[in-house]
């Protein structure tokens, strides 16, 4: 009898009865019309069929993979699924503690749609790719699964979220780290930038006078939440950048989310107590700088009465570096607004920033980090002052045969991982630094249209000499940031302090004392400042995804 999974690396596997494929199988739901989304994508005609696709290896990496149970076949046979990892293959690589163990979130199918849309992108081929669905529903069966994708040797690695806190927005920190090990075995990491936008503030923690910090350069105590339903639900996450890279490594500064009706009264707070490195955490406390709040049962909100956030400092030992960050994640589906006829939120923060709304692992400098085109997909800078999204996809949304209907961030990332996929099948050598050269390509003819008979790569005429651009508003903003990104160079003595932020038209380098090369001097500014809280969205980081023809491919990789 054959079976869906196999055990490898020592793992406990769940292996189910069977997976033989009958004369009659049961009905599946597949990506409907995946023609149409191959040449959507650029893959057809010139990608009809591939190969090589049979020895690719891509690790799905979630947190629920329901129906991948043998019964029905969703994703290819030989596919492995990895809910549970071996005490030994645990001590072994030290990822906690051996008897601790999270299953898959129940009826979570989120991991498994994405792999059904890799295998969509790549031809839906039954010899592949080989795909791993491991579980990696949280911190510590995250790093788990980044091992196993590791050591089965993966090519690509998709992950379609990412984590509110573990991390200081710059790239680092324990979800990073576990990242850096799957970049540096040669792994293409694909990630989703999230489905943040427009739900995030960043500001510094400037302290006032009765302790709760102020917002923006009119120092106001509260931000607004707008909820447009009632019996809304609310989720709220406060962070703030005293992450370290070590997972639980203990914070001494203290903040408490509150959240007030237009009354003042209080509808809900988070008050954990913040616990430094070396004591052992009680009830009420956490070693991470992280508060969540939880909000049920909200009323409709009228224009000028809307709930307010406001975050309380129960420490003394915030400075100018310090910086937080609020995200709202509504519990409830979007509503039509009557007079627009649009969909809008069913919970909005008001004063939400402009950008700096990417989370780890979406932040490292190392993943190819993918949004699209709409308002939700976040945005960047990184707090280290690097633009993303690295990949921006047209189009995110994939119906599929029972007719359910998805889109966001995490399908674009699925969708660009099947492109990996076919690339990689295609071009064995091909690296994540190969698909960042073509971005850069991309963007330079989308920024000056290409003239009668020059090409790109792959052609006999060179790619036109790049332009000067003027900066998006993203990327000023990430210019911005870079100065902090600098004085933590300084502080660490890097014996190199500067700072590239990419655009469009190429690299700015950022050297010390705000001197940004090619860039006027106004605009970096001597000093950190203060900013007042910007509305609207960013312009797109990059020029949305174009497949390259397979002589282009070739050239890329192999240097011509």
């Amino acid at each position: 009898m054959r079976t869906l999974l196999r055990a490898s690396l020592a793992l406990v596997v769940v292996v189910p009865a069977s997976m033989l494929i009958a004369a009659d199988p049961p009905a599946v739901a597949r990506v409907s019309k995946p023609e149409e989304a191959r040449r959507r994508l650029g893959l057809l005609p010139n990608y009809a069929t591939v190969g090589g696709i049979k020895q690719v290896k891509v690790a799905v990496l979630d947190s629920g993979f329901a129906g991948v149970d043998g019964k029905r076949p969703y994703l290819p046979p030989d596919t492995v699924v990895i809910e549970h990892y071996a005490p030994d293959f645990v001590r072994k690589f030290g990822l906690g503690d051996p008897k601790f163990t999270k299953p898959f979130r129940p009826g979570d199918a989120h991991g498994r749609l994405l792999a059904q849309v890799v295998w969509a992108a790549t031809g839906n081929s039954p010899d592949g790719p080989k795909f791993y669905l491991l579980n990696a529903n949280g911190p510590t069966m995250f790093r788990r699964a980044v091992r196993a994708a590791i050591e089965s040797k993966v090519d690509i690695i998709l992950f379609g979220g990412t984590f509110e806190g573990a991390g200081n927005y710059d790239g680092r920190g324990p979800i990073n780290a576990a990242v850096d090990e799957a970049v540096a075995a040669g792994i293409i990491w694909v990630n989703a930038a999230g489905n943040t936008g427009g739900a995030v503030f960043n500001g510094p923690v400037d302290v006032g006078l009765i302790g709760f910090v102020l917002f923006g350069s009119s120092g106001q105590t509260a931000l607004r939440l707008r909820s447009r339903v009632d019996e809304n639900e609310v989720t709220l996450t406060l962070t703030w950048n005293d992450y370290r890279d070590t997972e639980d490594a203990g914070t001494e500064k203290d903040l408490d989310l509150v959240v007030e009706d237009a009354r003042g009264v209080v509808v809900g707070e988070s008050k954990l107590k913040q616990v430094g490195p070396g004591r052992v955490t009680g009830e009420g406390e956490t070693k991470n700088p992280r508060e969540r709040l939880i909000l049920t049962d909200l009323a409709a909100t009228a224009p000028c009465k809307e709930y307010r956030i406001r975050v309380k400092a129960n420490t003394a030992n915030f400075g100018p570096r310090d910086r937080l960050r609020i995200l709202l994640a509504p519990g409830r589906p979007p509503v039509t607004n009557a007079a627009t006829r649009r969909a809008e939120p069913s919970a909005e923060l008001l004063d939400a920033t402009r950008g700096g709304e990417v989370y780890p692992p979406a932040d490292h400098a190392g993943v190819l980090t993918v949004g699209d085109l709409s308002s939700l997909s976040a945005v960047g800078p990184t707090a280290d002052g690097r633009v993303k999204p690295d990949v921006i996809v047209s189009e995110s949304v994939v119906r599929f045969t029972n007719g359910e209907e998805t889109a966001g961030a995490s399908n674009a990332a699925a969708y660009f991982a099947g492109i990996v996929a076919v690339m990689r099948a295609t071009e064995p050598q091909l690296t994540a630094g190969h698909i960042r050269e073509w971005v850069r390509t991309l963007d330079r003819v989308a920024a000056a249209p290409v003239p009668a008979g020059v090409g790109i790569v792959g052609q006999a005429a060179p790619v036109p000499p790049a332009p000067v651009m003027p900066l998006t508003p993203n990327q000023l903003r990430a210019l911005r940031f870079s100065e902090y990104a600098l004085d933590e160079k300084r502080r660490r003595g890097d014996p190199d302090p500067t700072v590239i932020v990419s655009s469009p038209s190429g690299e700015w380098v950022v050297r010390p004392g705000g001197r940004v090369v090619g860039l006027p001097p106004a605009v970096m500014p001597s000093a950190p400042a203060v900013a007042p809280i910007p509305t609207g969205r960013v312009a797109p980081s990059h020029a949305p995804w174009r497949t390259p023809t397979p002589r282009q491919l070739a050239d890329l990789v192999r240097g011509r």
